[in-house]
């Protein structure tokens, strides 16, 4: 006998021995208890087993009060008086023992809310466990391939990235309002006016002439606007400098073109 058992043979045992108390027994021997006992023990055995078989005649799993009844008179038992056995005066109330409540236990790892039983799941099974120890988390974030989503956060961020230079730039420079009176709202960058913007388009920039060398650009000696003689060995040397030229993108720094002059005949 298993202590579950053993706990509830002892607990009809100390009910039969109130009922004895209750009819004017002032004591009673270990036998005689032993019988009543297993004959209350009986009894309620041979209940729900026709409880049971009454609730599965029906097509049930849950047991209905009518089905109790239906065992009770089954087993002879006159199901009127039990009422005014239960409304007695002289019966025995049982005070259990004071018990210290058990103390909250920690969970460390709870994580989430549990969930409710189901109406088909019955409330005197066991809860259910913290959420993630049945569904499915991923421990990794999927990488966005979509897009539309793409698109919006390469918007995004180019919105960020020029918004954070415009706040720079208006820190750091000259700004203008839009307000005369407060001049710390709206600040906007202010326009710097140049007199020859066209320069802009004819002067070389400094990155484009970090990258050239020195030997990119020819040496072209001129003469009062006429272009010096020279020997045939040097034309040669001005063809590869052309062709070098040639390979500048910049068509501000190619060198001067200077027209040829043909010797003309006197007669």
């Amino acid at each position: 006998m298993d202590s579950h058992a053993r706990s509830r043979r002892k607990a009809l045992k100390v009910a039969v021995g109130a009922l004895c108390k209750e009819v004017g027994f002032g004591m009673a021997e270990e036998s005689a208890l032993e019988t009543l006992t297993e004959m209350l023990q009986s009894l309620i055995t041979e209940t729900g087993k026709s409880t049971k078989a009454y609730t599965e005649l029906c097509g049930r799993t849950e047991v209905l009060v009518t089905d109790v009844i239906t065992a009770l008179i089954d087993q002879g038992i006159n199901v009127e008086s039990i009422p005014a056995h239960a409304a007695r005066q002289n019966k025995s109330v049982f005070i259990p023992p004071g018990q210290s409540l058990p103390q909250p236990v920690q969970r460390v790892l709870s994580a989430g809310e549990k969930q409710n039983h189901p109406a088909y799941i019955p409330d005197h099974l066991p809860p259910f466990p913290d959420p993630h120890t049945y569904i499915r988390t991923e421990s990794h974030k999927q990488p966005v391939s979509e897009y539309q989503l793409i698109r919006e956060k390469a918007a995004s961020y180019k919105r960020d990235t020029e918004r954070a230079l415009t706040r720079y730039v208006a820190k750091t420079g000259f700004t203008q309002s839009l307000f005369k009176d407060d001049t710390s709202s709206f600040p906007l960058i202010a326009v710097q006016q140049n007199p020859h913007p066209y320069l802009m388009a004819l002067l070389p920039k400094d990155h484009d002439l970090d990258t050239l060398e020195p030997t990119d650009i020819p040496n072209i000696k001129q003469n009062d606007g006429i272009p010096s003689r020279s020997d045939d060995s040097e034309s040669g040397q001005n063809k590869t400098d052309s062709s070098e030229a040639d390979s500048i993108d910049n068509p501000y720094l190619l060198p001067i073109k200077m027209p040829r002059y043909k010797k003309i005949k006197l007669i």
